[in-house]
């Protein structure tokens, strides 16, 4: 049942929040993403769903949700065009101050919105906002881990666009859609989502708009992604052919935007490959096709794949291979990784203790 939460947080009359959700034939999980935006202490005034020709019953239940939900305004493609051509859809069609990009198959926390806006309006310059995300697997519910795995702060910042150049140097993917709130107008002018970058294309955006106007973080996860084999970054980084022209097109464009450090495009170059790789490595099974095209460097590269991939059990190859990754592209700071997993370790831990701390005592079968 879609029920506001109570206690909602004041928000400024101007600060008129919009949503972005398109939907490809999610017609079982579209209902848990619609019950955490209505849920929001600072629910949206705008939600525009984008149902990319479905064929299973999303439509009518998206058209049931709306009719119980007056903010929300549904537009139905008649083919399929993909997400990002949906996002962009979405774009066009909203008109809040700010703007959340959603996902059918994810959710979000209830302080998520109120957050993001209160920090957003104490820094009116800020293009964005972001928080971080648990990762779950789509199937199984299963924990995944969290992102960012490098915080470029242990507390609530507000970063220049000047930190933001020096961040880059240390790691750049501290900017999650999912987890993130943008200023409309800044995405309209960095030229909103680019449908030739594919699934690199909000990622482009939100980094060219943390460039030029910074951005606000809050190391607290405000939201939940649902991981997918057949998602949409999943499945770009399963084709080598796709994979490998996805990424020379985005080095090609930010090597041509000057809004970007003359130096940046041969680091992100490094980061594209280990990523797309570590997920070649980890995938069941491996997809050595992408290995070999774009986490091969170099034919003593290729000697050391080959070495490696004869070990009877994957469980042994799997590591190896994910540590000569690391090494051979050295995809961001060491030490930065080392102290955002030890700050979380902590937090665990500190979370740990009341919740054992609250259980009742064991009962050791001897009377008191």
């Amino acid at each position: 049942m879609l029920t506001p939460a109570p206690g909602a947080k004041f928000r400024p009359p101007d600060a008129t929040l919009s949503v972005v959700l398109p939907n490809y034939n999610h017609a079982k999980l579209i209902g848990r993403a619609f019950a955490a935006l209505q849920a929001q202490a600072s629910p949206p005034t705008e939600v525009v769903v984008i149902d990319d020709a479905s064929t299973d019953e999303s439509l009518r239940i998206i058209e049931d949700l709306a009719a119980r939900w007056p903010v929300v305004r549904v537009v139905a493609n008649t083919e399929n065009q993909g997400t990002i051509a949906a996002l962009a859809r979405g774009l066009d069609a909203c008109s809040g101050k700010y703007v959340y990009f959603a996902a059918a198959d994810d959710w979000i926390e209830p302080g998520f919105f109120s957050s993001a806006i209160d920090m957003l309006e104490r820094h009116p310059q800020a293009g964005l906002f972001c928080g971080e995300a648990d990762l779950v697997d789509g199937q199984t519910g299963r924990k995944l881990g969290t992102r960012p795995v490098v915080r470029p702060a242990g507390h609530p910042h507000f970063f220049t666009p000047s930190d933001v150049a020096s961040l880059f140097r240390i790691s750049d993917n501290w900017i999650l859609t999912g987890s993130a709130l943008f200023r409309r107008d800044r995405v309209l002018d960095a030229g909103g989502f680019s449908s030739d970058l594919g699934s690199f294309a909000d990622g482009y955006l939100a980094r060219k708009i943390a460039l030029r106007h910074g951005f606000c973080f809050a190391p607290t996860v405000v939201a939940t992604w649902s991981i997918f084999d057949k998602g949409v970054s999943r499945a770009m980084a399963a084709d080598a052919t796709r994979a490998a022209l996805t990424m020379d097109r985005a080095l090609a464009r930010i090597a041509a935007d000057s809004t970007f450090p003359h130096w940046y495009s041969r680091l992100c170059d490094r980061r594209w490959r280990f990523a797309i790789s570590r997920l070649a490595v980890i995938a069941k099974p491996m997809n050595r096709p992408v290995l070999l095209r774009l986490g091969v460097r170099s034919r003593f590269g290729r000697t050391i794949l080959d070495a490696i991939s004869l070990l009877r059990l994957e469980s042994m190859a799997r590591p190896l291979l994910l540590g000569w990754l690391w090494l051979q592209f050295r995809p961001m700071s060491l030490w930065a990784l080392s102290r955002t997993s030890f700050a979380r370790y902590r937090e665990r831990r500190n979370k740990a203790g009341p919740e054992r701390a609250a259980q009742p005592p064991e009962q050791s079968g001897q009377a008191a």
